[in-house]
């Protein structure tokens, strides 16, 4: 009939149309390449809205919608990777958990100083075939490559590490400038940093933007907002305003600021702001203590 016609009609445009848009799309080509746009949608501010679609030949691969991503590993023969707890959704039956705290200098200063939970969850394949591991993020988020052999001694908001590939990755901390900034900046007293030259992989709630900061330049935001900053980039406080826009603004007392040079990410849905949104309490992070109250 007309109408069967008419529906066939429109489903092989449907179809082709999004074959075209997919062809269209720029693909990752490699593992140290892993801030590949698929839509760079630049705004006047010269932030940049962030999506990641990883090659064909990548070790991992992330699927979902916006709001509940799943990431998939390949993990080779003899290899392992490293997630939080409270992450694995499903894994093939060839690989072996275990959890341990990394050394007792590495457990203090995750779950006393970066707000990071205490324990490390593994997956290790000890079998001669290649297996694969599901993780999810621990709230509804976005998942973001960082490749360490271009970001080394990148700075990470708390509660935002998902996972590790492999043993070539690190957590360190480092203080904030000033006092103004511990109490008010939104990062507590330490900040968490990620070094050597392996892949990790943050969780971010909402849209995430991206901008590279000249020499000097200045990006005020929310404190919960800001995601990841490279370690050449200052974090500083600046008040808001007077008492009207402290108290009614709903801007509270001080905005972080970050000084370029350097590459930052933020996010428009942090932990502490979605838990706002639902009006749960407002707590710590994972487990553990010294840092600020921003996801």
């Amino acid at each position: 009939s007309s109408l069967r016609k008419a529906q066939q009609t429109g489903l092989v445009f449907f179809f082709a149309t999004r074959a075209v848009m997919l062809a269209q799309s720029p693909m990752q080509e490699s593992m140290t390449q892993p801030f590949t746009a698929a839509r760079d949608v630049k705004l006047q501010s010269g932030l940049k809205v962030w999506s990641n679609v990883p090659a064909p030949n990548s070790h991992y691969i992330i699927v979902g919608d916006e709001y509940s991503q799943v990431l998939e590993l390949d993990v080779y023969p003899g290899e392992s990777i490293t997630c939080e707890p409270g992450s694995m959704a499903y894994m093939s039956p060839g690989l072996f958990p275990d959890v341990d705290v990394g050394g007792c200098e590495q457990g203090c200063k995750r779950c006393c100083c970066a707000g990071e939970n205490l324990f490390r969850l593994h997956f290790l394949n000890e079998t001669d075939e290649l297996q694969q591991v599901g993780l999810t993020p621990t709230f509804p988020a976005k998942i973001v490559p960082i490749d360490l052999a271009k970001y080394d001694g990148m700075v990470f908001n708390r509660g935002a590490f998902l996972a590790a590939l492999g043993s070539d990755w690190s957590v360190d901390i480092k203080r904030v400038r000033s006092m103004g900034t511990c109490f008010c900046g939104g990062q507590g007293l330490f900040m968490n940093t990620l070094h050597e030259s392996g892949v990790v992989f943050l969780q971010a709630g909402g849209t995430v933007m991206r901008k590279e900061l000249q020499d000097g330049e200045e990006l005020v935001v929310e404190q919960g907002a800001v995601l990841a900053f490279e370690r050449s980039v200052e974090l500083d406080i600046r008040k808001t305003g007077g008492c009207l826009v402290c108290c009614c603004g709903g801007m509270g007392l001080f905005n972080a600021v970050l000084t370029g040079p350097g590459f930052v990410m933020i996010h428009s849905m942090g932990l502490q702001k979605l838990r706002s949104s639902l009006g749960a309490p407002s707590g710590g992070g994972n487990s553990g203590g010294g840092g600020g109250a921003a996801e």
